[in-house]
């Protein structure tokens, strides 16, 4: 009987490890879980700007080397989502695909419309342009359309509204020619807040209104910071004209939660040519 007591008490005690180690589990399970969901959907974004068969560069990429990053990026599991659909996963709880990435393209260089274009329908993919307005009424008055140095004309951005593959965002009107007295949206420091805003506020909203004139209404959403140069000042001021979300030039990956402010200064990677598609990717991606 001893004995028999013995094993009963041996056998209790395993199966109270057992039940024991069985909760510390899915505890571990279940904390891991949560603390994946509280950092938010990872999600990566590339930036690109002039895609030309004769020149690569720092901001030159071959046709080639697009496609190639496009193959990897589908042969991942990813899917290409626009800048709108973060918007309205944020505000809208509008579902996103498992395993999201931004394709962005800035300037609006003509070759986008003659090289990009064409694979993202091939792919299935989608991109989002960020132009200059006052390169797009230039080329627009000229009706040029040359890919080696062109930029798309308000009759390019139309057709490429309607084809859907595309997503247009505000890239400032003219502040990319302030370069020499101020880098893009930079605040000087002899000038006052207001003086600052009233800079910023009359460039930006010439863009937004030259699109809702020449494209039936529609406006952008998103500011990009031309050089990637940004003041603090900026922000609450970009905010105040209407703008959802804001991309800069800072590297990394984003990570996107139901915060609204998780939308702005959005990171991006830039696109080199002296590089691999896989060794661009990996750090990104993995």
């Amino acid at each position: 009987m001893k004995s028999f007591r013995v094993i009963k008490l041996n056998y209790e005690i395993i199966l109270i490890i057992i039940l024991f180690a069985v909760i510390l589990s899915f505890c571990f399970m279940y904390n891991s879980s949560f603390a994946k969901n509280d950092v938010g959907i990872k999600v990566p974004i590339i930036m690109y700007h002039s895609i030309l068969k004769s020149r690569n560069g720092t901001y030159i990429v071959h046709p080639d080397t697009f496609e190639s990053d496009l193959k990897y990026i589908q042969s991942k599991g990813y899917s290409t989502i626009t800048i709108t659909d973060l918007i309205n996963y944020v505000y809208n709880d509008y579902p996103l695909p498992e395993k999201p990435i931004i394709i962005t393209l800035d300037d609006g260089y003509y070759n986008n419309l003659s090289y990009v274009v064409p694979l993202l329908h091939q792919y299935n993919m989608k991109a989002v342009i960020s132009i200059v307005g006052q390169y797009t009424d230039t080329y627009t008055e000229t009706d040029e359309a040359n890919p080696n140095y062109g930029y798309l004309r308000w009759k390019d951005i139309n057709e490429l509204i309607t084809d859907g593959c595309i997503e247009f965002q505000n890239h400032s009107y003219n502040l990319h020619s302030t370069k020499k007295e101020r880098k893009g949206c930079k605040k000087l420091s002899s000038e006052s807040l207001e003086t600052y805003s009233n800079v910023l506020t009359k460039d930006i909203n010439k863009l937004q209104e030259k699109f809702r004139q020449n494209c039936n209404g529609y406006t952008p959403n998103t500011f990009t910071y031309p050089f990637g140069a940004i003041s603090k000042e900026s922000i609450p001021i970009i905010k105040s004209l209407g703008f959802k979300s804001s991309l800069s030039c800072t590297s990394g990956v984003n990570y996107i939660t139901k915060d609204p402010n998780c939308l702005y200064l959005l990171k991006r990677n830039n696109r080199k040519s002296n590089i691999s598609t896989e060794n661009f990717f990996k750090k990104i991606l993995e």
